[in-house]
């Protein structure tokens, strides 16, 4: 039977798939963005080169294109599909950056917000240093081919050398930088790497902290929901099922388990080989159980399973199941075990009264038991 790890192991890689998914959806949106730039340009209500964002509107759709076939390719539980899509998203993120220049400046950002969502710590460094990467090649692409900044100056919106190329025909003997190469690196892309170094730290802290709270939560819940021993749910949470949850399920199908002859187990061979018949019949019925299925441990030995609106005759069938499944573990086992049960139907808001007829139902189940023998 799975305990807390194993379940706990299972719904990080759900979220882990569902993570994939969202980052997926961030390049579609990203790409809406950027497609409704480009659309504004051209009917001339932005003041941008057309030409630059044909190119980053081209640009992110390829990449669209390539996350979208490696998602679709690849095993979404796969560990390497996020550090896939991040990396290309880190590189559309330079790409937009790299002709738009000033317009985006925050593009950096992006990938790390989605970098937060995976609860491996290392995707968020994964994210800084290929982000910083991407930011140091952008920034040069953006200074020869990107928007020019002192198009904020000049209400224009030309490149570089559009404006070296103006000074010169003017004769101008303006003073231009000779080393454009070091004063970027120094003084644009080194404080913007300390700048994102500093939130990568503090995400990275945030992301660890919220993971160990929401370790500890899912942690002290389980204890609180779940019968220790049989791990299937115990009293408090079947109350408590019965005060917020069952009354808005219209119809419910309640099977009440009970083991035979525990007292007799316990008096001849000890309480250990009564606790494994428990473990037995705890374990079959939890095998069984899944969104609209429950098991309850309400008592020393006596469980319930209760399914949301049933089928016709599928509390039956479930019965069946269990039934089978014991049978195999008697098979190889000196000390069978042995079950009643009983089976009522009825509406959610009625939960009480058809716990007590297939209580009843289970207890008719045994004295017939009893009789045969």
């Amino acid at each position: 039977m799975e305990d807390f790890k194993e379940q706990y192991r299972r719904e990080v890689l759900e979220q882990e798939i569902k993570a994939n998914k969202r980052t997926l959806k961030g390049f579609i949106w990203t790409f809406a963005a950027v497609g409704l730039m480009w659309f504004l340009t051209m009917v001339d209500f932005f003041e941008v080169d057309k030409k630059l964002i044909s190119i980053a509107f081209l640009s992110t759709f390829v990449l669209l294109l390539s996350a979208m076939y490696i998602f679709f390719k690849g095993e979404l539980a796969k560990p390497w599909l996020k550090y896939a899509l991040l990396t290309l998203m880190c590189v559309e993120s330079g790409v937009i950056a790299s002709f738009l220049s000033f317009h985006a400046v925050y593009i950096y950002v992006l990938p790390l917000l989605f970098a937060i969502q995976y609860r491996k710590r290392s995707t968020v460094w994964f994210v800084c240093g290929m982000n910083t990467l991407t930011m140091l090649i952008s920034s040069y692409v953006s200074f020869y081919y990107g928007i020019c900044d002192l198009n904020i100056l000049l209400q224009s919106q030309h490149v570089r050398s559009w404006y070296l190329n103006l000074a010169e025909g003017n004769g101008l003997t303006l003073p231009f930088n000779e080393n454009p190469v070091y004063i970027i690196g120094a003084f644009e892309v080194f404080p913007r790497a300390v700048i994102f170094l500093l939130f990568t730290i503090i995400v990275h802290y945030m992301v660890v902290s919220s993971n160990e709270d929401a370790y500890k939560i899912a942690r002290l819940t389980y204890l609180k929901e779940t019968d220790t021993i049989t791990k299937v749910y115990n009293k408090s949470k079947y109350e408590e099922m019965v005060e917020e949850y069952y009354p808005g399920i219209e119809q419910i199908a309640v099977t009440f388990w009970d083991l035979n002859n525990l007292k007799e187990l316990n008096d001849q061979y000890g309480h250990a080989v009564g606790d494994k018949a428990i473990e037995k019949l705890s374990a079959a019925l939890y095998d069984c159980t899944d969104d609209r299925c429950r098991a309850y441990r309400i008592g020393g030995d006596e469980f319930l399973m209760i399914l949301d609106n049933p089928e016709s005759n599928e509390a039956d069938k479930l019965v069946e199941v269990i039934r089978q499944k014991l049978e195999r573990e008697n098979a190889g086992s000196e000390i069978p075990v042995s079950v009643a049960v009983g089976i009522a139907f009825g509406k959610g808001q009625e939960i009480p009264e058809v716990v007590k007829k297939a209580d009843a139902c289970m207890y008719e189940d045994k004295r017939r038991g009893k009789a045969e023998k």
